[in-house]
């Protein structure tokens, strides 16, 4: 496949309380914690994905975030698993279950089920498992979104044809701060999709940094 029109197809933005798609609010609730906001949009649309209770805070923005991402999208029936890649970043790895892990630890009551989410790219792992991923897969800390680094990394993959398809953006969590900026490139003949470029992340990143 020639990679000669890479496609923004879509995007979806996590921040208080609120869902977003492309800019347009799919979900919203008043509850002020993460952990009931989080849960109450899973029973809210009925994902039907009992490991997500298992998961870690962090790999539960991540998922969330990639099923609205990818609703309707069918992937899997138009690209090899090994040719949809996945690359998230964050600033604070995965510190919130390190924390956690640490003060059981302190209690003398270790959690192998706290420890295994010990590692930011464990939501890289929950995604590829529940959409079937199997190609590129990484996750970056930085102290901001590095969107330059990110797409040209994506542009690159696309470019050695590595990769169909890809997920790309920003998961990040700490205590009760959160946000989500996630995105699906593909490439694609569809005149009507913005092109995948740095500047168009940046618009659609800094958009989504506008909500109330």
């Amino acid at each position: 496949m020639t990679h000669t029109h890479l496609k923004m197809i879509k995007c979806c933005s996590i921040k208080n309380n609120t869902i977003y798609i492309d800019h347009q609010t799919v979900y919203h609730t008043t509850e002020e914690s993460f952990d009931s906001f989080i849960e109450l949009a899973y029973r809210n649309f009925k994902f039907n994905y009992p490991k997500f209770f298992k998961m870690d805070r962090l790999a539960k923005l991540g998922f969330i975030a990639s099923e609205f991402l990818l609703q309707g999208q069918s992937l899997l029936s138009r690209y090899a698993p090994d040719k949809i890649g996945l690359l998230l970043a964050n600033q604070s790895s995965s510190l919130d279950t390190d924390l956690k892990y640490a003060e059981l630890m302190h209690q003398g009551i270790p959690s192998p089920a706290t420890f295994v989410y010990t590692l930011p790219n464990i939501v890289n792992g929950e995604i590829c498992i529940r959409h079937g991923i199997k190609g590129e897969n990484t996750f970056f800390i930085s102290d901001d979104f590095e969107i330059n680094t990110q797409v040209d990394y994506i542009m690159s993959l696309f470019h050695e044809h590595h990769i169909d398809a890809c997920i790309g953006g920003w998961v990040e969590l700490l205590d009760n701060q959160y946000e989500c900026f996630m995105y699906l490139v593909e490439a694609n003949q569809d005149l009507t999709a913005p092109e995948f470029s740095i500047n168009n992340i940046q618009n659609n990143y800094y958009k989504s940094q506008s909500y109330a």
